[in-house]
């Protein structure tokens, strides 16, 4: 599929993680998912991302992964994107609740460290990854997911021009917003 996903907005620059990211990654895992773990542990999930964009590669896969969100202007990290797999549970969504099927879809992820918050960083990144799938990948649409409580991924959300549909079902947990947006080519 691609090789390597580098991509530039007017502000920022989406790009692989590199090993040199080790306390980026720890403290975004920290201050964004609230992990407690030792440096350690991001360390391992560094490795085990950075292999990942190889082996996809080689296997001619779709880029499934997280990746770096810097400034272009100062190199700063503010956060991190990404292209992962997700399950949705589109029965349910569409109004039949008994309908708890999963299928699965390539979902967009985005979190800002809290100090980078609140400047657009967000949208503006994942509005560089909707065109990249869509020119690129050709896909025919993506989605997002978030809590019921996450009104800022629900912003971001409607600034990419999705539709939003509440889940009915308490499970997943972290799919009860779902946003989808269709290529619009």
């Amino acid at each position: 599929m691609i090789d390597k996903l580098d991509l530039t907005t007017p502000r920022l620059r989406i790009r692989h993680f590199r090993q040199a990211d080790s306390d980026d990654c720890y403290r975004f895992r920290r201050d964004v998912f609230g992990a407690r773990e030792a440096p350690e542990a991001a360390e391992s999930w560094l490795s085990w991302t950075i292999a990942s964009y190889r082996e996809l590669a080689q296997l001619k896969q779709p880029p499934y992964a997280d990746y770096a969100l810097e400034r272009r202007d100062d190199g700063v990290f503010v956060g991190a994107v990404g292209i992962v797999p997700t399950l949705t549970p589109w029965g349910a969504l569409n109004g039949d609740a008994a309908d708890a099927l999963l299928s699965p879809e390539v979902g967009l992820f985005w979190g800002i460290l809290p100090g980078y918050r609140r400047r657009g960083y967000a949208s503006e990144a994942a509005a560089a990854l909707c065109d990249f799938l869509f020119e690129r990948l050709r896909l025919r649409q993506v989605i997002a997911t978030t809590a019921f409580d996450n009104a800022a991924s629900q912003r971001v959300m409607q600034k990419l021009g999705m539709t939003l549909r509440r889940n009915p079902l308490p499970e997943p947990a972290w799919c009860q917003i779902v946003g989808k947006l269709r290529n619009p080519r």
